[in-house]
């Protein structure tokens, strides 16, 4: 199956390259419509939204139970977009943060809920009403380190599993983008460069994110050190959606697909996120956010029961698998 997706998302890339060629020359009809949208055109629209939300909770001599809790959360998301005659430029920034601590006792740790810091510029140029060429941008990675979890399922503290710039993604893609409505935009790319960096040397030496690891003698001394840069040469394809279901409800989605050439075409990276924006008053709304990604280069940590001594104990292990990570929040917002 994945090897079909592949071969499926290659032929889509070529094949909507090919329908724009046959496009390429627009007919008087079209010509007209753009002499009219570029007399509209006002060149930049700079907007975007600031939300933050807690939840917070406290128990004394509680029958039932329940533990203390206090949790923290922000995104900011800028957009600052570009039209002027037969160009069009997107940029999108989008910075989120949280955390949230279980207990109130000295040295409990804060842990993460959220980290990302997620940038995306795309520039196009019109063939007709509804087709661009166009190049793309995109750079993401986090703030903070993140930890494997321990036995107790809290973050085990000594094993560190991502940093800042550990991953970090660069993405530079050339196809085009297909808009048949204001809600829509599929970008589709046959050619598309993709960097992985993983500037935590720790990480690095361990191959993290698909990086060729380190090498050592049988001593355990270090030869080589683990490459900090892995470099990929595929196919692409980007869905956006957004839909204004009424006044006051907001629906984004969000779908990324990408096959290495160099390794395991077969096997395509997923990026699936949706969020659901529900405004209460003018300054307050309740956000869900739900994202699956699948990444052939990253190992996530499953669970298989092992015997010891006649008993069933929940051991570790990495392998390949579907991430899921799903926000509830509920809070200030603010659009500008």
């Amino acid at each position: 199956m994945l090897k079909f997706s592949s071969y499926l998302l290659m032929t889509v890339g070529l094949a909507i390259s090919a329908t724009s060629f046959s496009q390429s020359v627009p007919t008087a009809d079209e010509e007209k419509n753009m002499k009219t949208l570029a007399a509209a055109d006002s060149g930049w629209t700079v907007k975007g939204s600031v939300n933050l939300g807690s939840t917070f909770s406290y128990f004394s001599q509680w029958a039932a139970g329940g533990i203390n809790s206090v949790g923290l959360n922000g995104m900011i998301s800028p957009t600052a977009n570009y039209r002027k005659g037969n160009i069009a430029w997107d940029n999108n920034l989008t910075i989120g943060y949280g955390m949230l601590k279980q207990g109130f006792e000295e040295g409990t740790p804060w842990i993460k809920t959220d980290d990302r810091l997620d940038l995306t510029s795309k520039l196009g140029k019109k063939i007709n009403d509804k087709l661009y060429y166009a190049a793309l941008l995109n750079f993401n990675t986090q703030f903070s380190p993140g930890f494997a979890p321990g036995t107790s399922g809290l973050p085990d503290r000594t094993a560190k599993i991502s940093d800042f710039m550990a991953p970090a993604r660069l993405l530079f893609s050339l196809g085009l983008d297909y808009k048949p409505n204001s809600d829509l935009s599929i970008f589709a790319s046959p050619i598309t460069y993709r960097g992985i960096y993983v500037f935590n040397q720790n990480l690095a030496d361990a191959g993290a994110f698909g990086v060729e690891k380190a090498t050592y003698d049988t001593l355990g001394n270090r030869i080589t050190a683990g490459a900090n840069i892995r470099t990929e040469v595929g196919a692409y394809v980007r869905v956006n959606y957004t839909r204004k279901l009424n006044e006051s409800v907001n629906f984004t989605s969000k779908l990324e697909l990408f096959a290495n050439y160099l390794e395991n075409p077969q096997n395509v990276d997923v990026n699936f996120e949706n969020i659901l924006a529900c405004k209460l008053g003018k300054y307050f709304a309740l956000t869900i956010s739900a994202q699956w990604i699948y990444d052939d280069n990253t190992d996530v940590t499953k669970y298989k029961d092992v015997m010891v001594n006649d008993v069933n104990v929940s051991t570790p292990y990495a392998s390949k698998g579907v991430q899921f990570k799903g926000v509830t929040s509920l809070g200030f917002t603010y659009n500008f």
